[in-house]
């Protein structure tokens, strides 16, 4: 029997609302002092999606920096350092050279600084 629309069954199994948004990011295994670029697919709130030349294995702690835009949050435009897990990678496609790196969002601060630039967090 398929769960009806609005109760508590398929409540739990909701996907949080993602935005395909792509902005430049920086982000780097968790305890690394060098950070990396890449460029987000997709974000909502619970992970991200994004494209970069140099993936990480899968579980791999990370720090994502991201300057997102308003529409994200519904407020202001905000700069966020997030911490979650790579959960997923997929392949370079024929549309983008680069690998995609699909993480979660477990955790995330506003970092007080404008756009991505990590030094001056």
């Amino acid at each position: 029997m398929e769960p009806m629309k609005g109760d508590a069954t398929s409540a739990l199994f909701q996907r949080a609302a993602r935005f395909a948004i792509q902005i430049p990011m920086r982000y780097r295994p968790a305890g690394d002092m060098q950070w990396r670029e890449g460029y987000t697919e997709n974000i909502s709130r619970s992970g991200v999606l994004f494209r970069t030349s140099q993936p990480m294995p899968l579980l791999t702690p990370v720090e994502m920096l991201l300057a997102l835009p308003s529409e994200v949050g519904g407020g202001d435009d905000a700069t966020v350092i997030c911490r979650g897990r790579v959960v997923r990678t997929e392949p370079a496609n024929r549309l983008d050279p680069r690998p995609a790196v699909a993480a979660t969002i477990a955790g995330y601060r506003l970092a007080h600084v404008q756009g991505n630039d990590p030094r001056r967090i």
